[in-house]
């Protein structure tokens, strides 16, 4: 009876393991990940992107895409800080143009110093600004997006280390600012909306900037 017990406890802390939260970045290297080597690399255990004026200028914006799996439903926490004058993003539910090189084209969490851009909802290479900070919006067919509801948000520093949270359900995506909703969207284009796809991280053409990221944990659904 104890082996069998302990045999069925194993299992079962197993099977939670599997269904629940797992880091998809080892803290160690670029395991798991595909990128321009000459951007990508890990620092002191921080996943870091960086671009300058010369051998890492880039001329359009360039992504670490996560490998192993197309999220539909899920839970993505991360921790993040930009610095330099420009801003970065996180993918999900998008699709990688193959032949390209690092390009992708989907949903994506804005990561801007600029308030009202913060964690708002930008589609790359697609309907574009969806919804601002401090927003809850529906999007329809054929129509600008629809503010069903506005809300004060806090002001945070994007060159500090701050908490991200992207939780998508079916048609309805929402991402958090440290514990704190910054936008709500209610996807009802079906034509246009995603409902997987692959995950990846942002450097955006322009002036010289570093992403950082670290404690990614997904928990799909």
């Amino acid at each position: 009876m104890l082996k069998s017990l302990t045999a069925w406890t194993l299992m079962a802390s197993a099977c939670a393991c599997l269904a629940g939260e797992v880091s998809i970045f080892n803290g160690k290297d670029l395991s798991g990940w595909d990128g321009d080597p000459r951007l990508w690399k890990v620092v002191d255990g921080v996943l870091t992107g960086e671009t300058d004026g010369a051998e890492k200028k880039i001329d359009a914006n360039s992504f670490l895409i996560w490998k192993d799996g197309e999220p539909g439903d899920f839970v993505l926490k991360f921790k993040a800080r930009i610095t330099g004058s420009n801003n970065s993003g996180v993918q999900y539910r998008s699709k990688r143009h193959e032949g390209d090189g690092w390009v992708v084209g989907g949903y994506q969490m804005d990561l801007h110093p600029k308030h009202e851009y913060l964690a708002m909802l930008y589609e790359e290479r697609g309907r574009g600004i969806a919804c601002e900070r401090g927003q809850k919006v529906k999007l329809v067919e054929g129509k600008k997006p629809e503010v069903i509801e506005s809300f004060e948000t806090d002001p945070v520093d994007l060159a500090q280390w701050n908490e991200y949270r992207l939780e998508a359900t079916g048609n309805v995506v929402k991402h958090f600012v440290n514990g704190k909703l910054a936008a709500e969207i209610h996807d009802e284009d079906a034509a246009k909306r995603a409902a997987k796809g692959v995950l990846a991280l942002q450097l955006h053409a322009g002036p010289a900037m570093k992403a950082e990221f670290k404690d990614i944990v997904l928990e799909e659904k």
